[in-house]
């Protein structure tokens, strides 16, 4: 179709140029039709964690930590290198035997439900950080009276009504610092001050109040391969429990008599004809027909390196390898002592975590109170103390410990940290070395005494501490 002007001139229409399409300069910030929709709004942590959805990721969390193998063993994992049978406190102080006695014994019964003691509940408050992002510990007491502690769940820990000053639990103050905490007791409320409440968690955000499940990352893709494991299994469970197929021309289904044995047709089993098997059976077939093997793939390579691959994002997210988690046999020498060492560092975060947030404070107060009630001597730096962790993981034990030992004879190494490594306390080491030397002394002097020998073959006879020991010729041989 042609358009004319008002003198007969054919107008010449021409179509618009496109325009060339300019992008953002960040990539990440285009939308795409064929790439989802991400939330990407920039807001405070308060905003972004609301109580619904963290209890949300909460009740998830739980149920996986209870159904999900993976889940569980990796949380443990994480307690059980971390904290080990506890961290325990060196005094730092001249009255350091008194304070490290009196703090044992506090140990035992500083729990007020008398459940755990105070190692059990590290390692209870690490599982909960993990599993429900956060756990609450009351310090229970005042005055002059016994110190205890009680735990508080973070299903517990909320607010009872919106107040701009309060966040899901936790008051603040104008400059964003927690003065106080509300905890749910069945239908009540009550207000604890901050100073004798203690809120542990892993923190990522500068404005963030309570803590997330450290399983946030994979919740989705944990709860996608349990359904994914469910329909395997019960694919690989149809296809093992068909033994052969019956093919016949048309297709048609055959009553199967040449396979079945006299006393097990439908009529005397039920709705269902058993089809017998017997070595060496020949069965007769009629034309057309022919026995085929069901043969099965599942769970096929592809499926278990699809499930490896949740695996792996779920580990890494956690600050765990997967080959520490999940399966220790693909790495060689070099990359086993990779694998430890980046385990390691996660492990001596937690140790760090858990020894400035709760041991340091739970040890003051502690100490602090037996020195009020009159348990306790006060002395200068009695709040000081070193926190000892579990012995350092490793693959290699005889090459790091050649190489600790020179560096100690080197003096590159302190006996601190050589044991601290082990899990002891430097000073105990020391004292009870003294203790079996002055045992060993007196001993030997019992035996050079009572035999007429000298106290180098008594020392020798009690205590070998070379390969060929050369005895005093002057002496009487035993």
């Amino acid at each position: 179709m042609e358009l004319y002007d008002q003198h007969g001139r054919v107008l010449d229409l021409q179509k618009p140029k496109k325009k060339a399409y300019l992008g953002n300069y960040y990539r990440g910030t285009e939308m795409s039709r064929y790439r989802s929709y991400s939330p990407h709004i920039a807001n405070d942590a308060a905003n972004n964690l609301t109580r619904s959805e963290r209890k949300s990721l909460m009740g998830h969390a739980r149920h996986l930590h209870s159904n999900n193998g993976l889940v569980r063993g990796s949380v443990a994992d994480l307690t059980r290198y971390s904290i080990g049978s506890g961290l325990r406190p060196q005094s730092l102080s001249e009255q350091a035997k008194e304070y490290e006695a009196y703090w044992q014994e506090w140990s035992k019964v500083c729990d007020t439900s008398n459940q755990f003691s105070f190692e059990q509940l590290q390692q209870v408050v690490s599982k909960r950080m993990d599993i429900d992002g956060d756990i609450g510990v009351i310090l229970v007491g005042s005055g002059s009276t016994f110190p205890q502690l009680q735990l508080v769940e973070s299903h517990r820990i909320e607010s009872e009504e919106y107040n701009r000053n309060e966040h899901d639990g936790v008051r603040v103050n104008a400059a964003g610092r927690p003065v106080a905490y509300e905890v749910k007791d069945g239908d009540a409320y009550r207000s604890i001050s901050a100073n004798n409440f203690v809120l542990l968690h892993d923190t990522d955000r500068v404005s963030q109040l309570r803590g997330m499940t450290a399983l946030v990352h994979a919740i989705a893709h944990l709860r996608d391969m349990d359904d994914l494991l469910d329909y395997e299994k019960i694919g690989t469970k149809t296809q093992s429990s068909i033994g052969l197929a019956i093919t016949t021309a048309g297709g048609l289904a055959d009553d199967g008599t040449a396979l079945i044995e006299e006393g097990y047709t439908s009529t005397d089993t039920g709705d269902i004809p058993w089809q017998s098997m017997e070595p060496g059976m020949i069965p007769r077939l009629k034309s057309g027909e022919s026995i085929e093997a069901f043969a099965g793939n599942r769970p096929s390579p592809t499926f278990v390196g699809f499930i490896e691959h949740l695996i792996r994002e779920t580990a890494v997210g956690l600050g765990l390898p997967m080959e520490f988690v999940w399966d220790t046999s693909k790495g060689t020498g070099a990359s086993s002592r990779f694998v430890l060492e980046k385990a390691q560092r996660r492990f001596e975060e937690r140790q760090a975590l858990i020894a400035n947030k709760l041991c340091n404070r739970i040890y003051t107060w502690v100490i602090a109170r037996g020195i009020k009630r009159g348990d306790l001597p006060s002395s200068d730096n009695w709040w000081k103390a070193r926190w000892m962790g579990p012995k350092k993981i490793t693959v290699d034990l005889g090459r790091e410990s050649k190489a600790n030992h020179d560096s100690l004879k080197l003096g590159l190494r302190t006996m601190a940290q050589d044991v601290g490594e082990l899990g002891y306390d430097w000073q105990e080491v020391r004292t009870q070395v003294e203790t079996e030397a002055v045992d060993l002394l007196e001993r030997a002097q019992k035996l050079s005494e009572q035999y007429d020998i000298s106290m180098q073959t008594a020392m020798h006879l009690l205590s070998q501490r070379t390969p060929n020991p050369i005895f005093d010729e002057s002496t009487t041989q035993p």
